[in-house]
């Protein structure tokens, strides 16, 4: 094998078990040389990652590691799955329902860095260097979804492996967040660290990066030098074709109309001594569609919890949904029944071996699996939203084993099949390539124009906004601590 070789596939064929991933790939990546590799949602990146980490074994073909480098011990793979496989430890102990409190703060971001190593100065710079050093008390499961990507980085360069896969990292981010995460890569990408990257946006590889592997659906189209195959990219097309919705299904409640949607008069929330949210002021009213936007941790998550029936905190606030103030002796499945959610934390979620239909069919009934042999009815209205999500070739997979931006869009279709009142869509650009982000956009604008649903919107992008937005509710700090809102109202006139 030759000296320079960091990592050599040859001929590599691999299925995630009788699903093809990779087709004949061949890649050499030599010392000296910066990888990032390229592709949409189900191009094949992360199938990369595992058969580098050994979690993925090839069908044939040969990999050929340098001999100093153990791909279990010396190669981590930052990615979703690590974030959940977090997520799912720290729910299993959590104590709530046994503390005179009834509130875990559960394991600390401190805590998730440290893994039992000191508390030095080192420590501290790092948490400083990847700007989490002001949650390092709050727990894990109460930060958002960038600020618990920045703590997995966090730990990993306290610890660090010889080499780092750093799986979409940009997603989730605030713009700021985003540009300060950048220059942090910029700067690993300088140092003895070996860093590969796996990126869906050409826009997104960072510029010391030098080489760049593009696949699409298990295939190079691409290899060579940054420019030359970033060029190549950003000249691929895609066309995104969105059929006739399905019908709504039909609502078993009535709703007063003369009230508005919600409205929030001075709430506030805070964990602990940290006021989160902080005087809030907001109403909702029917035919109106709403941004949601701030940066990574003002609460944006928190008060979308505070309208689906997920945070006990709504309780004494002043807060009406529907008509109703929030605890006047409604259920929290009668409140469920209302809304559709698309979240990273729902998502996280369904980690068991279900179908895609039955995950699907689960949102009939606001429950985390489906306890019923899916068919007849429930069946038929679940396969018409795959159809319009373009998934419907894979609703007998098992979720967990399909990628993460086939959950995202599955996870909309779950959304959806009830007909809710309220869309509540957290971020659902996160795990998606463009031309799935342009068809979320555009599903978005065609649900709303039904004029039967309304449109809770979060995120990062101004550029990924969909056109029927006429209200944006945007998180600033306030001067008592934690964030306020600041209400403007404007015309539905696109991005």
């Amino acid at each position: 094998m030759n000296t320079d070789t960091i990592i050599h596939f040859s001929k590599v064929w691999a299925a995630y078990r009788i699903d093809p991933v990779l087709q004949d790939f061949n890649w050499h990546w030599r010392r000296g040389e910066q990888w990032a590799i390229l592709g949409g949602n189900g191009a094949g990146k992360s199938a990369v990652a595992h058969l580098m980490t050994d979690t993925l074994r090839p069908q044939r073909g040969d990999i050929l590691r340098s001999p100093n480098l153990l791909a279990e011990a010396d190669i981590l793979h930052l990615s979703f799955e690590l974030q959940r496989q977090l997520i799912d430890h720290d729910v299993r102990f959590d104590d709530s329902e046994a503390r005179d409190d009834a509130f875990d703060i559960g394991t600390t971001v401190r805590q998730i860095i440290l893994q039992k190593h000191p508390e030095d100065e080192r420590f501290a710079s790092i948490a400083k260097q990847c700007h989490v050093d002001h949650i390092l008390n709050r727990g894990i499961r109460f930060v958002s979804t960038g600020e618990s990507r920045k703590t997995l980085l966090a730990r990993a360069l306290l610890n660090p492996p010889k080499i780092l896969i750093l799986d979409n990292p940009f997603e989730g981010l605030d713009r700021q967040s985003q540009d300060e995460l950048k220059v942090l890569i910029n700067e690993l990408l300088c140092s003895p660290l070996k860093v590969l990257l796996l990126i869906k946006q050409a826009d997104e590889i960072p510029k010391n990066t030098d080489h760049v592997l593009w696949l699409e659906q298990g295939k190079i189209k691409a290899s060579g030098t940054r420019d030359s195959v970033i060029t190549q990219a950003e000249q691929a097309d895609a066309s995104i074709n969105i059929g006739s919705l399905p019908a709504a299904s039909e609502r078993h409640y009535r709703v007063d109309k003369r009230q508005p949607l919600l409205a929030f008069k001075g709430v506030n929330i805070s964990y602990g001594p940290q006021p989160i949210l902080n005087d809030i002021n907001w109403t909702l009213n029917w035919g109106q569609h709403c941004c949601i936007s701030g940066p990574n941790g003002a609460g944006k998550s928190t008060l979308l919890s505070l309208l689906s029936g997920d945070n006990h905190k709504a309780y004494g606030q002043n807060i009406s949904l529907f008509g109703r103030p929030r605890g006047s002796g409604e259920s929290i499945w009668e409140l469920k029944k209302k809304f559709g959610i698309v979240s990273t934390q729902l998502q996280l979620n369904h980690v068991g071996r279900t179908r895609v239909v039955e995950v699907i069919a689960s949102g009939l009934y606001d429950s985390v699996g489906l306890y019923k042999t899916c068919s007849g009815k429930d069946k038929k209205i679940a396969m018409d939203w795959l159809k319009v999500m373009g998934l419907d070739d894979i609703a007998n997979h098992f979720f967990n084993q399909i990628s993460f931006g086939q959950q995202r869009l599955a996870m909309l279709a779950r959304a959806m099949v009830k007909s809710p009142l309220i869309l509540i869509l957290d971020e659902p650009c996160i795990g998606l390539d463009r031309p799935h982000r342009d068809l979320i956009l555009a599903l978005t604008d065609k649900i709303a124009a039904r004029g039967d649903c309304h449109i809770l919107y979060v995120s990062h992008s101004a550029n990924e906004m969909p056109h029927c937005i006429n209200q944006q509710l945007e998180l600033v700090p306030h001067s008592g601590g934690g964030y306020t809102g600041c209400v403007t109202q404007h015309n539905a006139d696109g991005r």
